[in-house]
Parts: structure tokens; sequence; C-alpha cells
């Protein structure tokens, strides 16, 4: 817990203009919530600190003013600091967040610079920032009371609270030449609003396949049957489902992947063919990718996205117009397998993925859920799909 000492006066320096030391604090936020087996990327947000209304009187009646260094400006009844980079692991509240800008302390003639703040949570929950060229724990950050909430795909953090290092005290002190600043003063609370630049998925949800009645009437013809390899399970809707493992996929272009458990057994007599543990690939060459028999994993699908369409409501992101077509190997090695033409692009059904993003585990330090998870909708139109997923 952070001390509550309020600031005493200490006559010697002359009064000034209103200031913020919370700014300093600005930077103490740091858990949000995203991704988590690995660390998500933040592409962007803000962190705003609201200094106590009795350190604020007491800087003030000191005579020390506290200003923003652009691009942080004041907003409202708090200091906002641009956040820049970084990241952040919410299923080990591990966070490394940089922000632009920085603080100005001023009395008289004597002025205390602050810039280029990055806030540390993890082993030790703690605010570094740039003094000259010396880089210098500034706030202590207390998340006992800190609350998470979901916007969209980002997140806010409020309820932070943040207090002077030994250190920061000491360097104010010295300074102007006061002994006003403790270790351990509380100096207000702080707001963080990141946005991820991508988004882990969680392993849960499904991928549905719906066997298009084409397709299914084709294999049987070629005397190919088609089953589910658990723990994928055919709904009573008649569509193959197959558990979502996780995954990353960027909130901008969508770009990432998707991998599943389970599987396709695809039978003819005594000639099987196994498809399982798809991956869902989209970057600079979509495809879809599989373990064939046990053994090496394969390209099965080249996925078409020029038609791709995108919505994102709330923490629903929905993609559509995603077409796939059985490659050109793919084709050739299931004709083979059973001795049957299987054509480039042979249309098996479509598809729908619920995906869900990685939540933040509940917190050592109080911060207790991340709440709602981010649900994704992937809809694509599958062709040459029987290694589809």
């Amino acid at each position: 817990m952070f001390s509550t000492a309020i600031l005493t006066k200490d006559r010697g320096i002359a009064r000034p203009a209103r200031a913020g030391l919370v700014s300093l604090a600005a930077l103490a936020v740091a858990l949000l919530c995203a991704p988590a087996a690995s660390a998500n990327p933040i592409a962007s947000g803000s962190t705003a600190l609201k200094l106590d209304r009795g350190v604020s009187r007491a800087l003030t009646m000191n005579g020390i003013s506290v200003t923003p260094i652009a691009p942080a400006r004041v907003q409202g009844n708090a200091i906002s600091f641009p956040v820049t980079g970084g990241s952040l692991d919410p299923s080990t509240a591990v966070s490394n967040i940089q922000h632009s800008g920085g603080l100005r302390f001023r009395a008289g003639k004597r002025q205390l610079v602050t810039r280029s703040f990055t806030v540390r949570t993890g082993r030790n929950n703690v605010l570094i920032a740039k003094v000259g060229k010396a880089s210098v724990p500034l706030l202590a950050i207390d998340l006992e009371k800190a609350r998470i909430s979901r916007n969209g795909l980002g997140v806010t953090v409020s309820g932070v609270e943040v207090a002077l290092t030994g250190a920061a005290a000491q360097a104010l002190n010295r300074t102007f030449r006061v002994k006003l600043f403790k270790k351990g003063l509380r100096l207000g609370s702080v707001v963080v609003r990141t946005q991820p630049s991508s988004v882990g998925l969680a392993a849960q949800g499904s991928t549905d396949l719906a066997l298009d009645v084409v397709a299914a009437g084709a294999l049987t013809s070629l005397g190919v049957a088609v089953a589910p390899i658990g723990p994928a399970t055919v709904l009573p809707s008649g569509e193959i489902s197959f558990p979502i493992t996780g995954g990353r996929a960027s909130t901008s272009t969508f770009a990432g992947s998707i991998t599943h458990s389970g599987g396709l057994s695809l039978t003819a007599g005594d000639i099987v063919v196994q498809l399982t543990d798809f991956t869902m690939n989209v970057d600079g060459e979509p495809d879809l990718t599989a373990v064939l028999n046990g053994g090496n994993r394969v390209s099965i699908l080249d996925l078409d996205l020029s038609a791709l369409t995108t919505d994102v409501t709330g923490l629903n992101i929905t993609l559509g117009g995603v077409s796939a077509g059985l490659t050109a190997d793919a084709a050739g090695a299931l004709s083979g397998a059973f001795g049957a033409p299987i054509p480039t692009g042979f249309t098996l059904g479509t598809a729908t993925a619920d995906a869900t993003t990685l939540r933040c585990d509940d917190m050592a330090g109080g911060v207790i859920s991340c709440g709602t998870m981010v649900t994704a909708s992937v809809s694509l139109q599958c062709w040459g799909a029987i290694a589809e997923a």
C-alpha cells in the first residue's frame, strides 16, 4: 500500500502556476489484457494520470509547476501520454509499455525534465523515465484496486495507483532544495487505454465445416467416406466441428493463423487418408495446412483473399469471402491414393470459425479478471477442402 502523507508547505520556493505531478504516474499503467501464451504487441493507446487534489494543492502552495512535454497534453483533469509501443502478457501480468512526451517540473529557474516513460509490470511494478541520459525508476505501481474492461478489441485498465519511488523523491528534493517529497507518496490514479496490433486466440471455440451437397455426393460416387477424427465431432446440424487450439490475428489486417485439433478421415475400402491438426495461415501466401497420415505437414488449400470482407462489432470479428482451392499437389496425392480423379478447386463446403481471444488470468496484485473475451467469427468458402477445417 502507498503512503497517503500530504505534502507540507516548504517556504523558499516561489508560488507558481498549477501543475500535475500526475503525469509522472501517467505511465503507471500497463496491465491491460491482451493475448497471453505470448505477449500481445501494442499498436496504440494512451495513459492518463489524475493527480490527487491534496497533492495538487500542496504543489501549488510550494510554487512547483508540472507541465506536459509534447506530445503529452492536458486532457480534462488529467495528463495524457501517447502509447508508442510495447507488449503485455495478460496471463503473467508481465508488460513493457512505452510512451512519448514527458513532464517538466519547474520552480523559478530550477527544473527537472523527465521523458520517454516506460511502464514495466511483472517482477517489479514500476514506471521508468529518462532524466537526462539516465533511466530512473520514478513511480511505483499498485495494482491492488485495478479494474480491467474491454472496448472492442482494446483494453482499458483503471484504478491503478502510483506513488513516488525513493529515487524520484530524492531527485525532486535535491533539484528544488526542499524536503517536500517522500518515498511512497501517493500521487493519484492512472487509466490506461490500449489497442493491440494483434490478439492471441484461446484454446476454445471451433471451426465448423458444412459439407456441400454436391461435394458430398461426388465423394460418395467415388466411394470415399468422410468422417471426423476426434476430438472433432459431428454436430446435430450435420456440420463437422474442429476444436480451435490457439493462434493469433492482426487487429488491422487480420493476418495470422488459427490452429485446430482433430481432423478428417477419408476412407475408400482399405485405403485411409487422415488429415489432422489444421492450420489456417493468412499471410503473404495464404493457405491451409494439415498433417498427412501422422507424418509431414503439407499445404492442402490455397486461400484467395481478394474478396475478403471484415466486420468488427464490439468484441466480435467477422471475416468472410475467403475462398479456398485444393492445391495441385494435394489433388494429385488424393487422386493417386483413391485411384480416381479429384480435381484442383474441388468444392467441399463452407466453414465458420468461432474463436476467442485469450483472456487475463487472475493476476497477483489485485487484478481479478479481464472481463468479456473477444469472439471472432471467420466465414470461408472452402474449395477443394477435403483437407479443410
